[in-house]
C-alpha cells in the first residue's frame, strides 16, 4: 500500500506546487520607462581590416627588400648566377605587383567612403610608392641587358678560341713557328 500511496503523493504535490506558484506570481507585464521605436538599422562591415592591411604592406616591404637584394652587384655575376637572380628578382616582382594589384582593388572600393576606410587608402599609398620606388622593371631590364653581354661576350671568347685553334693546331708532329721560318730563310739562301 506505501507503494502506491508514494506513486500518487508524489505527482499530486508538484501539482499543487505548480499551481500555487502560478497563483502567487501571475500574469506579468513588463513596463519600460522610456521605449523607443526601432527603424531600420544600417550596419557596415569592413571589406578588409586594417591588420590584413598592415600584413599586406609587411609583404610589400620584405618583397622590395629582396627586390633591392638580388639586384645589388648583379654586374659581379656569373651568367648562370646573373640567370638564377633575375628568375628570382622576376618572381619578387611579381609577387609585389600581385600585392599592389589587391590593395588597388581595396582602394578603389574604399574611394566610395574615405571616411570609414582611411587605412586602406594610406595602405595602397604607401604600396604605390614602394612599387615606384624600387623600379623592379627597370632593373630586370638592366640584368637582362648584362646577361645579353656576358653571353656575347662568352661567344666571342668561344669562336676566339675555335679561331686559335683553327690557325694554329697543335699536333705532336708539328713544327714549332720559328723552326719552320728558319728552315724556310735557309731554302731560300741555298737556291
Amino acid at each position: 500500500m506505501t507503494w502506491r500511496f508514494g506513486k500518487l503523493v508524489i505527482p499530486c504535490l508538484v501539482w499543487i506546487n505548480l499551481s500555487l506558484t502560478l497563483h502567487l506570481i501571475g500574469e506579468t507585464e513588463a513596463a519600460f520607462s522610456t521605449q523607443v521605436k526601432s527603424g531600420t538599422l544600417a550596419f557596415s562591415a569592413a571589406f578588409v581590416f586594417p591588420a590584413a592591411i598592415q600584413q599586406m604592406e609587411e609583404e610589400a616591404r620584405v618583397q622590395a627588400d629582396k627586390i633591392e637584394q638580388l639586384y645589388q652587384g648583379y654586374e659581379k655575376l656569373n651568367q648562370e648566377e646573373a640567370l638564377l637572380s633575375k628568375e628570382k628578382l622576376v618572381e619578387g616582382n611579381e609577387a609585389l605587383q600581385g600585392l599592389h594589384d589587391k590593395m588597388e582593388s581595396y582602394y578603389q572600393e574604399a574611394l566610395n567612403d574615405p571616411k570609414e576606410y582611411p587605412y586602406v587608402i594610406e595602405g595602397f599609398l604607401t604600396v604605390d610608392k614602394l612599387v615606384g620606388d624600387i623600379d623592379a622593371e627597370g632593373k630586370i631590364t638592366r640584368m637582362e641587358s648584362y646577361i645579353q653581354s656576358l653571353r656575347v661576350a662568352g661567344e666571342t671568347a668561344v669562336e676566339q678560341k675555335i679561331r686559335d685553334e683553327e690557325a694554329d693546331p697543335v699536333t705532336s708532329g708539328s713544327i714549332p713557328i720559328q723552326a719552320s721560318e728558319s728552315a724556310e730563310k735557309q731554302e731560300g739562301e741555298s737556291e
